[in-house]
């Protein structure tokens, strides 16, 4: 979500991004094709009941947490996931955890910007840009998404063997990466 912020305002104010890096953050291809108005506004009504009726998932503990993470994402090692679990999960009142997280982000709003929005942002932004994409992400890979020709300067770097979560999967090469983009200064 935190890319298609970052593009959205890298297209609304191109004079004020000097440069804009994105970690597998295109989540708008051209093949997509959107649903008319009036099923999106039922899509949505209908997510957020099931979203209002959804149990909380709570945890015993921090290291639950960390197991859960590890469960679903075999890229992370146990003390990262243990790391991510220290920061993400909140203690409940019952002393339980659970993520700090909220659930209604999951529905998607009706009223989102059109492909075709994204893509006239996209051609305003002025400021180099680099997406990086993870080789075993669930999202398209933007490089043959038809994606890169609506910009007018940017690269696309695909990190192998990580996910969705590059930044969690391969730290180590996400940071080699985007220091070699943003210049020897960064760091």
């Amino acid at each position: 979500m935190g890319g298609m912020v970052g593009l959205t305002y890298a297209g609304a104010f191109p004079e004020k991004v000097a440069k804009l890096a994105v970690l597998d953050g295109v989540t708008n291809f051209p093949a997509r094709r959107i649903k008319p108005a009036d099923a999106r506004i039922a899509e949505w009504v209908g997510d957020l009941d099931k979203l209002a009726q959804r149990k909380i998932h709570r945890y015993p503990s921090v290291a639950d947490g960390a197991e859960r993470m590890l469960s679903r994402n075999h890229h992370l090692t146990r003390e990262q996931a243990l790391h991510l679990a220290t920061h993400g999960l909140k203690r409940n009142e019952d002393g339980s955890f659970s993520w700090k997280f909220d659930p209604y982000l999951r529905a998607r709003a009706p009223y989102r910007l059109s492909l075709e929005d994204h893509m006239q942002l996209w051609s305003r932004i002025a400021c180099p840009t680099l997406l990086v994409s993870g080789s075993e992400s669930f999202l398209p890979d933007p490089g043959t998404a038809d994606v890169m020709t609506h910009f007018r300067q940017a690269e696309l770097v695909k990190i192998e063997g990580a996910g969705h979560r590059v930044q969690h999967d391969k730290p180590a090469e996400v940071i080699d990466v985007l220091k070699a983009f943003l210049g020897a200064g960064a760091g």
